[in-house]
């Protein structure tokens, strides 16, 4: 699969403090990349290091393949907090950035506002909701056509539609522009809705690199049954489900780790058996969950 951004062993150290140790980071074409971790595990510094912002202290960063760095990072637009002008349009802010990014094409201002349908929005950006704000942000990020977009916190103080709203805008231009997307985010769960592959960061180490897929096959799931009697229950599963993997949960709730896709059989079996089923649920491992597991911790900064 091709790579549109490689790190192999990037660190970054400030007197004896290493912000970012061994990195070795890959995102291959059309990835949506959602790099997690706390605050101050290093994923700012990653950013910074990637996009020129910060000269790294050892390691390597290709981007894109048969071009040099500097080729590479014009290949990349970015989104880390937003700087627009506040009396200025969408239009005259994306008109401003484009002359300062030296794109001559003068529909390109146009074209990336469509995008995030902010074209013919005519009020100045400092009466701008939150949610229209950040979308002018990815059109600026959008300018030029850049192959990789670096998103840091991109959905941080919006409110639900203006959530959904960025998710759906990335998940579009993902899959009709063939761009691919570098996100942070503190919340786990929306990355989970958009990411293709995942990076987990702490302490300046990259602790694990999964697609969506492994993720959640290895993510633990179960059947959660909770009933009247336990006892009881257990035996019934056993002599008629034929199976022996479950466990005893909170409340004496039972946990089964079979006939995940069959919960009505076993709603069934126990019913027609004399049990009475307060619930029956599907659980699997979240996100955040699987974080916090990884860093060995309650997840607190």
């Amino acid at each position: 699969m091709e790579k549109v951004l490689e790190t192999n062993g990037l660190s970054k150290k400030y007197n004896k403090f290493y912000a970012l140790q061994d990195v070795s980071i890959n995102v291959n074409k059309g990835d949506v990349y959602g790099l997690i971790g706390k605050n101050g595990a290093g994923k700012t510094t990653f950013f910074k290091l990637v996009m020129g912002l910060a000269s790294r202290t050892s390691g390597e960063i290709k981007i894109g393949i048969g071009t040099d760095l500097c080729a590479g990072r014009s290949k990349i637009g970015f989104m880390i907090g937003t700087t627009f002008f506040p009396y200025f349009t969408a239009k005259q802010n994306i008109e401003y950035y484009r002359r300062l990014k030296g794109i001559k094409d003068k529909e390109e201002t146009s074209r990336v506002l469509k995008l995030v349908e902010l074209y013919g929005v005519n009020k100045p950006y400092k009466h701008f909701s939150m949610g229209m704000k950040q979308r002018l942000g990815l059109a600026n990020a959008l300018l030029g056509s850049p192959e990789i977009i670096i998103l840091d916190e991109p959905i941080n103080g919006l409110d639900p539609q203006g959530i959904n709203d960025i998710r759906n805008l990335i998940k579009e231009i993902n899959e009709k522009e063939g761009v691919s997307f570098i996100i942070s985010s503190h919340i786990l769960s929306e990355l989970d809705l958009v990411a293709t592959r995942f990076g987990f960061i702490d302490k300046g180490n990259l602790l694990k690199e999964v697609s969506y897929e492994d993720l959640h096959q290895s993510t633990s799931k179960a059947l959660i049954v909770e009933v009247d009697d336990y006892d009881k229950a257990i035996n019934i599963i056993s002599k008629n489900l034929e199976t022996q993997n479950f466990t005893s949960g909170k409340n004496k709730s039972i946990i089964l780790s079979d006939y995940l896709e069959e919960p009505n059989k076993v709603a069934k079996i126990l019913i027609n058996n004399g049990i009475e089923l307060y619930s029956l649920k599907k659980q699997e491992t979240t996100l955040e969950e699987y974080f916090i597991n990884l860093i060995g911790g309650d997840g607190n900064d």
